[in-house]
């Protein structure tokens, strides 16, 4: 990933809401993902927060023993998650790979993946950091954007997606 894109603020100006507007949501097929698993984590952690939205929707929305961690390498994303912050709900700027004794029951991985360089040793990694991992992956390619090039061409541009993926 080329980490330039977030930290120096490239994002942000392409995206100045970081896709708040999804947030809601993202966070009900969450919590739909984990009462169908009967998963009912006491510590969350999303990888890639962006503002903290998603894990502001699920404290709302869930048991008040649950606590949340965000983890955001964008100093402007990072600055908007602080807003959100409180007793429960924790944001750090870094990356959580970097981290030694972390460990957490449920990991989020919401649009991240497409955005990684080498996304197989991330996931490898981050393996250890949760006892479950819960992701969501957008679905950009298909026969139409492939034979018009165009749409995918204005994704890589807009949302800096570097890889992309179907259902299979």
């Amino acid at each position: 990933m080329s980490e330039e894109v977030y930290t120096h603020g490239n994002y942000l100006k392409k995206n100045p809401t970081w896709h708040i507007e999804d947030s809601p949501w993202k966070a009900k097929r969450i919590i739909r993902m984990m009462k169908r698993n009967n998963i009912v984590p006491k510590t969350i952690c999303e990888v890639g927060c962006r503002v903290g939205e998603i894990l502001k929707q699920l404290q709302h929305n869930m048991d008040k023993e649950c606590m949340f961690w965000g983890y955001e390498i964008s100093p402007q994303a990072f600055e908007l998650c602080k807003k959100r912050a409180n007793e429960r709900l924790h944001f750090e700027l870094g990356d959580i790979l970097q981290e030694e004794d972390v460990f957490f029951e449920l990991i989020l991985l919401i649009d991240l993946i497409e955005h990684l360089e080498d996304y197989f040793s991330f996931l490898r990694k981050i393996k250890l950091k949760g006892k479950y991992k819960m992701l969501h992956i957008p679905l950009d390619l298909s026969l139409q954007t492939v034979l018009r090039g165009s749409p995918i061409m204005k994704l890589r541009e807009s949302v800096s997606h570097i890889h992309y993926f179907t259902k299979e």
